[in-house]
């Protein structure tokens, strides 16, 4: 079901593409929003990735188009940016193509990446990238959050829409790969410190702690 929704948002986003030449019918000019294409120069994991962004600021709607071997496959996800785009504070004509260069992470061993707008990395310890997608200041107190995907042998992408990976955001979580065990940081309220350690038992994290 959600892959069907990124499809149908995809699909009524690239015939918004189309829009700005004509007039729009009341009630659908979010279709007509502000758009810019970004390309990335090198191939990420051995994909072509293709964004188109509805700048609002700093961040915006995302749609993402990653190729490999000629087959498409789109992503829909918000609040999304480049650091690259955000750090010149530019606002961009509608319609402009801009390639760029991709931030890897800085250091390989790293699980999560603040600086990446999106990358590879093994969170759940069985061996395998996932696809996880850097959403800016999405998180709790504007810290960065993340969107998780299994790759599957045919190359979908299944988000993990279980805990822990609904919870990470940057600075605010643990990976013990020797434990198998995810810890999140967080509070309730002011002075309330809530940790929550997760550990992959039969293929499955459980809450421990």
């Amino acid at each position: 079901m959600r892959r069907l929704l990124f499809i149908i948002i995809g699909l009524l986003s690239l015939v918004a593409c189309k829009t700005d030449k004509t007039s729009v019918p009341q009630d659908f000019e979010c279709f007509n929003q502000p758009h810019i294409y970004i390309k990335y120069k090198q191939p990420i994991n051995g994909y072509t990735v293709k964004v188109m962004w509805l700048q609002n600021g700093e961040v915006g709607n995302a749609l993402f188009c990653l190729e490999k071997q000629e087959v498409q496959y789109y992503y829909f996800t918000e609040k999304w940016t480049d650091k690259i785009l955000y750090d010149k504070g530019n606002t961009y004509p509608n319609n402009t193509v801009i390639e760029l260069d991709y931030t890897t992470k800085l250091k390989s061993e790293e699980y999560l990446s603040d600086d990446s707008p999106f990358f590879f990395s093994d969170v759940d310890f069985d061996g395998k990238e996932e696809f996880i997608i850097n959403r800016y200041k999405s998180g709790s107190r504007e810290s960065n959050a993340y969107d998780v995907y299994n790759v599957t042998p045919y190359g979908y992408f299944i988000q993990k829409t279980e805990a822990p990976f609904t919870e990470l955001e940057n600075g605010q979580c643990k990976f013990d790969s020797e434990n198998k065990t995810i810890t999140i940081y967080g509070s309730n309220g002011w002075n309330n410190i809530i940790n929550k350690t997760y550990q992959l038992k039969d293929e499955k994290f459980e809450l421990i702690k």
